[in-house]
């Protein structure tokens, strides 16, 4: 759906206008909602107050992660609706109540309104960041735009990962450049670098005491820790991710046998941004420094990667990134934002000490 999205909002605003109109024209047309009838309507209102605050609750817990603006008005708005909804069942028209009813609707909507300018209006351009990073000409005219909500995100994920520095972005960019190197087009290349900018986020769930326990985690530990992709996936997904971005944050772990996690999918079943940025993950995981030892060698990651060919990367995949690097066009993200600079999370730490 939201690929359509601008469709589907065209076409809900036009039902809805339609709707009113209908409504003005034949005041009769809606006689056969049962809102006079006890003790329908009194049922009907209080499964809708229920849902109102679900929503509030859930909202309420994205915002105290991630301080999305957007999140906070839909909770303000979310309760405002519940109590209209409780008062237009239980008052007489033309009371104070019922005019109270249509003020405390007015601002529910207002604040809604309020929150998706605040989104929109912390939208801010990362194509620099992405020139400093590379040296590639193709690279630069590709223009990635984050908010700063989406900024937020990926600062908060590196504040709960001690070991995360700078590894988001650098996955991202190498991702980038296999992307390019496979002629994959804009809007996937888009896709990949956003999700892999935040492909970790949900990594914010996960307890600190797992999250940087320095020995080897327990099944249980493990188990915490590979719902990461899809704690990040439902965090994302109703903030404006599109289809591949998701999948990109969601399966960044899945294997080409189908023995990863979350979903166990296998082969063509992962999309290919999420199959590039698989390689691009345990690449950095590899060539980074460690708290326990030194970068590995080029040739000794690269090694590890033709090894995982056919069972944890495509093949494709694999062969065009050895190629990129036999030829010496893979470029080392060198010059990143204050933000970025710290260094790799636990979950590649163990991932790396499976490697070695």
């Amino acid at each position: 759906m939201s690929k359509r999205r601008r469709t589907i909002v065209v076409g809900w605003v036009a039902l809805i206008v339609l709707m009113n109109i209908a409504a003005l024209v034949w005041p009769g047309i809606s006689d056969f909602i049962p809102i006079d009838v006890k003790p329908l309507n009194i049922l009907i209102a209080i499964l809708t107050v229920l849902l109102y605050l679900w929503a509030a609750k859930r909202y309420f817990l994205q915002f105290r992660l991630i301080r999305f603006p957007l999140h906070a008005a839909i909770v303000f708005g979310s309760v405002l609706l519940a109590l209209t909804e409780w008062v237009m069942v239980t008052t007489m028209m033309w009371t104070l109540a019922w005019w109270l009813y249509h003020a405390v609707l007015s601002v529910s909507a207002l604040m809604l309104l309020i929150g998706v300018i605040a989104q929109y209006r912390s939208n801010k351009s990362a194509a620099p960041t992405f020139r400093q990073a590379s040296r590639v000409p193709s690279l630069d005219r590709l223009r990635i735009r984050i908010s700063g909500s989406m900024q937020n995100l990926i600062d908060a994920t590196e504040t709960k990962d001690e070991y995360t520095a700078g590894h988001n972005y650098r996955v991202a960019m190498y991702g980038l450049q296999l992307a390019r190197a496979m002629n994959l087009d804009s809007e996937r290349l888009r896709a990949l670098a956003r999700g892999g900018l935040i492909h970790d986020v949900g990594k914010i769930r996960v307890p600190s005491e797992i999250l940087n326990k320095p020995g080897k985690l327990t099944t249980d530990e493990r188990s915490v820790i590979e719902q990461h992709p899809v704690a990040g996936y439902e965090m994302c997904k109703y903030i404006g991710f599109m289809t591949e971005e998701l999948s990109v944050i969601r399966h960044h772990h899945e294997k080409w046998d189908g023995t990863g996690y979350p979903d166990k999918l296998k082969g063509a079943e992962i999309s290919l941004p999420a199959r590039i940025l698989a390689i691009a993950d345990v690449f950095d995981a590899l060539t980074s420094r460690r708290s326990y030892r030194e970068p590995w060698p080029l040739e000794r990651a690269l090694q590890v990667i033709e090894e995982g060919s056919g069972t944890h990367f495509d093949p494709e995949c694999v062969a065009a990134f050895v190629q990129l690097c036999r030829r010496g066009e893979l470029v080392v993200p060198q010059d990143m934002e204050p933000s970025y600079e710290r260094v790799l999370s636990s979950e590649e730490t163990a991932a790396a000490r499976s490697a070695e």
